[in-house]
C-alpha cells in the first residue's frame, strides 16, 4: 500500500485527496500546521468523501484517511509527500517533518511563484534523512 501525505489545506488539497484517496491500494494523511485549518478541514468532509467532478469521464469521491495538525502524527513509512501550499511555507513544513520521514522518500512541491530550482535547494538543505 502506498502511503502519501498531503500538506496544505486549499483547493489543490481537496482535488489531491480526493483523487489519490479513491485508490484502494493508498493510504492518504493530510496535514495542515496552521492552527485549527485541520480541524475544519476534518469537519467539512462528508461521509461519502469529496466529490470531483470530472468533465472526461466518471465523477471521483474519495476521502483521506487521516487529517492532522500535527507532523508528529505523520505515518511513520510514508512514500510521498506532496507539498500544495505556498512555497513560503515549504521550509516550516520541512523543518517539521525531518525528524519523522524516512530515507528515500520521495517529496514533490507545488511552488506558485517560487523558482523551482530555490524550492529545491531548500528541501536538499533542510532534508537529510538518515
Amino acid at each position: 500500500m502506498m502511503k502519501v501525505l498531503l500538506c496544505g489545506g486549499g483547493n489543490a488539497i481537496h482535488v489531491l485527496s480526493s483523487y489519490i484517496s479513491a485508490r484502494d491500494d493508498t493510504h492518504v494523511t493530510v496535514l495542515s500546521l496552521f492552527q485549527g485549518e485541520a480541524e475544519k478541514l476534518r469537519d467539512a468532509i462528508p461521509e461519502e468523501g469529496i466529490r470531483c467532478i470530472n468533465d472526461l469521464g466518471d465523477d471521483v469521491y474519495g476521502k483521506p484517511d487521516a487529517v492532522i495538525g500535527r507532523a508528529e502524527d505523520v505515518p511513520k513509512d510514508l512514500d510521498i509527500v506532496v507539498f500544495a501550499l505556498p512555497s513560503f511555507t515549504h521550509e516550516l513544513y520541512l523543518k517539521a517533518l525531518k525528524p519523522h520521514l524516512k530515507q528515500g522518500v520521495t517529496i514533490g512541491a507545488m511552488p506558485g511563484k517560487s523558482s523551482k530550482a530555490t524550492t529545491l535547494c531548500n528541501i536538499l538543505l533542510v532534508i537529510n534523512c538518515s
